[in-house]
């Protein structure tokens, strides 16, 4: 019988394995790396958002009703900018005693100011009356102190409107002299009470802009819209305004003048297609 005999390796010629190198001490992976980039961007975003800003025109009558939807919207109560100023313009009013005579407005950048032709000029006349003139001196004066309290000035536009009803004689050729003259009267009231000319601006409308239609259905003139035709509008518009806007377009006899709009430019007036009287009032 084979005996097998088993061979022994020297102790020295035993194989031992290498040591496995040390782990390396591994940072822990941070999962918030991104915020950094993310960050990076939403400021350059942002930048670029504020320059669009500061080279865009604010249209502030739209952005005004913007804020009041959004107001309404989440149930908030939406304060006017011009809230203010028109309570101090009525109670002016009142206080000269010429409320129903009178209407107020506003458009939330500006309060409008609307008088009856003949509460400050005599018919055909672009002088202002004693009467008109102590209701322009009140309005001039207190609106000059509210602008000193302020701190800051006021822009004022005065409009002058006529009826349709063409102009036979006198010293104005057409309704528009008629118009600008009233205008500019009003604005040299403001100009002699230091009111700073740049801050003022005198239009003369002429028939272009009615608030009710000046002829009846068979076509005879309706002596009462004749009457709300023919008036002068104050418009006082809030400091934080740029630029004063013009207040409408020209529209067809009879539909009211839009205030959202660029006005167009004004045109000769044209041949009337119906027999017309010679004016008796402005």
């Amino acid at each position: 019988m084979a005996v097998i005999r088993k061979l022994e390796t020297p102790p020295e010629e035993q194989y031992h394995p290498e040591p496995l190198p040390p782990k390396h001490n591994r940072v822990a992976h941070d999962d918030s790396n991104w915020l950094i980039s993310y960050a990076d961007m939403m400021t350059l975003l942002c930048v670029f958002y504020i320059m669009l800003f500061s080279m865009s025109t604010v249209k502030t009558n739209e952005f005004e009703k913007v804020k009041k939807q959004v107001a309404e919207h989440f149930g908030q109560h939406y304060t006017s900018p011009t809230e203010d100023l028109g309570k101090f313009m009525t109670n002016v009013i009142q206080e000269a005693g010429v409320q129903k005579d009178t209407s107020i407005s506003s458009d939330g950048t500006s309060v409008s100011i609307v008088f009856h032709s003949t509460l400050l000029f005599g018919s055909m006349s672009a002088e202002i009356s004693k009467d008109g003139e102590a209701i322009m001196k009140k309005i001039i004066v207190s609106l000059g102190e509210k602008q000193k309290t302020l701190g800051k000035q006021y822009k004022v536009v005065v409009e002058g409107h006529t009826d349709s009803q063409p102009i036979l004689g006198g010293p104005f050729p057409s309704n528009w002299e008629l118009s600008s003259s009233r205008a500019t009267r009003v604005v040299r009231m403001f100009l002699d009470n230091n009111y700073q000319a740049g801050n003022l601006l005198a239009i003369g409308y002429a028939d272009t802009q009615p608030v009710a239609p000046s002829r009846n259905p068979d076509g005879t003139w309706n002596e009462a819209n004749l009457s709300k035709n023919r008036r002068v509008v104050l418009r006082v518009l809030l400091p934080e305004v740029d630029s004063i806007p013009w207040s409408g377009v020209a529209k067809p006899d009879g539909a009211p003048a839009s205030t959202n709009q660029q006005p167009a430019k004004p045109v000769a007036p044209t041949g009337q297609t119906m027999p017309v009287a010679p004016k008796t009032a402005p």
